[in-house]
């Protein structure tokens, strides 16, 4: 993997809303493009003015945080020596819906800030299609695992019904071989 200097890493967002059931947890995903170690930089996440999460010192920064998100969001320290930047944030409430920008002050590109608009669903609408959990809004993450289910079973099913198929005919050419073979003697 490539690594580059702060100067030419963007910060990337996404220009898809996510969607969280009240109670759930969800992942707001933010990286660094290309990749760059964030470590030794100030990061900081807000939502509609408010501070939700600051990372400074390569280290949490609580005290700076608002009340209303103490205790509740947390970032992938291991992952931000790749740039990914994405903060978690734990039982959702109706009041964490809204705009949310994660910034890196010192970065020397011109796009130090990502924006992630965040949906809060009430908990009747669970299980009505919107994305609960550890939100994976990437192609190919955990909501396309069930079509990649179906399609696997699909073809399990033509394979068995093939073989059996295979089987039957082979049984049926050995029989008639077999009475041939009879006819012939």
């Amino acid at each position: 993997m490539m690594f580059v200097s702060a100067g030419e890493s963007d910060v990337i967002g996404s220009d898809k809303p996510v969607t969280v059931t009240v109670g759930d947890n969800v992942i707001l995903p933010f990286h660094l493009e290309p990749p760059f170690d964030v470590r030794s930089l100030t990061v900081v996440w807000t939502c509609d003015g408010q501070y939700v999460h600051v990372y400074r010192s390569r280290m949490d920064d609580p005290g700076s945080q608002d009340k209303n998100f103490r205790g509740r969001t947390s970032v992938f320290h291991e992952e931000m020596i790749r740039g990914n930047i994405s903060l978690k944030l734990t039982r959702v409430t109706e009041l964490d819906a809204g705009s949310y920008t994660c910034s890196v002050p010192k970065l020397q590109s011109q796009v130090r800030r990502g924006f992630i608009n965040l949906i809060v669903e009430p908990e009747e609408n669970r299980n009505k299609g919107g994305q609960t959990d550890d939100t994976n809004t990437e192609p190919g993450g955990a909501g396309s695992r069930g079509s990649i289910g179906i399609v696997v079973g699909v073809i399990a099913l033509i394979a068995i019904v093939a073989v059996a198929v295979w089987k039957n005919r082979r049984k049926t050419s050995k029989s008639i071989i077999f009475s041939l073979s009879i006819f012939s003697i």
